[in-house]
């Protein structure tokens, strides 16, 4: 095992502390912000939307997270026949995301404007073209800081234990992007670099989202 300093190993032990107990950091999330917490039954192709919303959205990978998030979730975006989870009880708003690809860019873009419009609903916060255009950088930034994460654990296969990887990358579920950005980039030992620019940034980005879903 490499020698590693003290911001990555501290990175990694609130990585596993993230991964393993997260109801704490979405409460700190939800105090801090005023926003609230989506829980996502399946991921969602386009959380940009929720986050653009001050919406945290947690794409839950089994039931068993269901018991670490006891009491943080306020509502939930559920596919038709969620597989491995029990369809939440009513109560709490609620959204059905079509899991089939639709059929053309505009019944895409129907999709995701309904999408906006349940998301300013629970939050009472609007979804802004700028909101918009912040929420695809901040994503992009994460998604590129993943892969170099995966890029250098292939290039250094001790650099990383499995379960240390794997927290890393699962503390994303529960983080916004921006904290789980700082994140890797602390544990890889690079400067946090947002991205710029993010596909493009031209015309409407609910259409750059809704084009995601063909």
């Amino acid at each position: 095992m490499p020698v590693r300093g003290r911001a990555v190993l501290e990175g990694i032990r609130f990585a596993k502390d993230v991964a393993s107990a997260p109801s704490a950091v979405v409460a700190l999330w939800k105090t801090a912000t005023g926003g609230k917490a989506v829980g996502c039954l399946p991921a969602t192709p386009v959380p940009e939307l929720l986050h653009a919303a001050v919406l945290l959205p947690i794409a839950l990978e089994s039931p068993e997270d269901l018991s670490l998030l006891t009491g943080r979730i306020d509502a939930w975006l559920i596919g038709p026949e969620p597989s491995s989870f029990t369809v939440p009880p009513e109560g709490i708003p609620r959204f059905a995301f079509p899991r089939l690809a639709p059929g053309s860019v505009e019944e895409a873009l129907d999709r995701v404007e309904a999408l906006a419009e349940w998301a300013c609903v629970v939050s009472d916060f609007p979804v802004s073209e700028g909101g918009l255009w912040k929420s695809l950088r901040a994503y992009a930034t994460r998604r590129s800081l993943i892969e170099a994460l995966e890029g250098r654990c292939v290039r250094e296969p001790a650099f990383l234990t499995p379960d240390e990887r794997r927290d890393l990358v699962r503390a994303g579920i529960f983080l916004p992007p921006e904290a789980h950005s700082r994140l890797l980039a602390s544990v890889l030992d690079i400067d946090y670099q947002p991205v710029i620019e993010s596909e493009g940034e031209r015309g409407d980005p609910l259409i750059v989202l809704a084009k995601r879903l063909l």
